[in-house]
């Protein structure tokens, strides 16, 4: 990795069972000045290999209930040195060129509190940035006691006591680095999660000027809030990435990976029918549900 100058900044990186990446990933931390390792119980090699990719991690161990929260305990109960923390995943690498955006950008924050993240989805040895509807923003970064993070389906939303920013140099994201067969059991869980959002999102309104506002982030829950009422959500999905954003361009692994999307649209979508249906059924005849 390119050399990048050491940076007053605390790096937490969330793991569990992740002894292929958190070398990698760590290693591409070489450049802030702490490393708080924030672990949900592995039962493999992870915190042995995080030892010896980087001596004097700081070690924590908290259960697991959703990235929300768990950011969350560590920015409560962590021993945070530093005035600006960054958040990465085990499976993602910060390279030098984000590297050096974020110091600049935290030694002159210009009064925001916080800023938005972007990644390269790397799959099958290349990025596929059509399928993954690149830029697409998370608040990674932040200023301690300025930020505080909900769930919000399998993610988390933020709220921020201040204006926030956006560090536009991407960092890498490696979200099959365990394999197909993992991120299908990973995401059979999410899509329960994404059931709840629906369902929560469909009780917000659809504000239009925020859906052709200029403002990346509030457009896309506004568009989050009119894909909940949408029918036909799955094909619709695959047609706009597949098509309309033009995925076939990220040749088979675009293909693949926006294959891989369907499927999972198709299970939350049948997780949807499920729930609407047991749901009704709960209903006394004539009625309506008690409570």
């Amino acid at each position: 990795m390119e050399t990048v100058g050491r940076t007053d900044l605390t790096a937490v990186v969330l793991t569990r069972d992740e002894e292929e990446n958190v070398a990698a990933c760590l290693e591409s931390l070489a450049w802030v000045s702490q490393v708080v390792l924030v672990d949900s119980g592995s039962r493999d090699a992870t915190l042995e290999v995080a030892r010896r990719a980087r001596p004097g991690v700081e070690i924590h161990i908290h259960p697991f209930a959703d990235f929300g929260r768990q950011r969350n305990w560590a920015l409560q109960n962590t021993p945070v040195r530093n005035e600006w923390v960054l958040f990465v995943d085990a499976d993602e690498r910060i390279p030098a060129t984000c590297a050096r955006e974020i110091g600049d950008r935290i030694a002159d924050p210009q009064g925001c509190v916080g800023f938005y993240l972007c990644n390269r989805y790397w799959f099958m040895g290349r990025w596929i940035r059509h399928c993954t509807l690149f830029p697409s923003w998370q608040l990674r970064l932040l200023r301690k006691g300025k930020v505080r993070f909900v769930r919000e389906g399998h993610g988390q939303r933020e709220v921020a006591d201040g204006p926030l920013g956006y560090i536009r140099e991407p960092y890498d994201h490696f979200g099959f680095s365990k394999g197909i067969s993992e991120w299908i059991s990973r995401h059979n869980r999410y899509s329960s999660m994404e059931v709840e959002l629906i369902l929560k999102l469909r009780r917000e309104p659809v504000v239009v000027r925020e859906l052709l506002g200029r403002d990346p982030v509030r457009r896309r829950r506004a568009v989050k809030r009119l894909a909940a009422r949408v029918p036909c959500r799955p094909l619709i999905r695959f047609a706009y990435t597949y098509f309309f954003r033009r995925g076939f361009l990220d040749g088979r692994p675009g293909l693949v990976f926006c294959l891989l999307r369907l499927a999972h649209e198709i299970h939350v979508w049948a997780k949807l029918q499920e729930e609407e249906w047991t749901r009704r059924a709960s209903r006394p005849p004539g009625g309506h549900p008690c409570g």
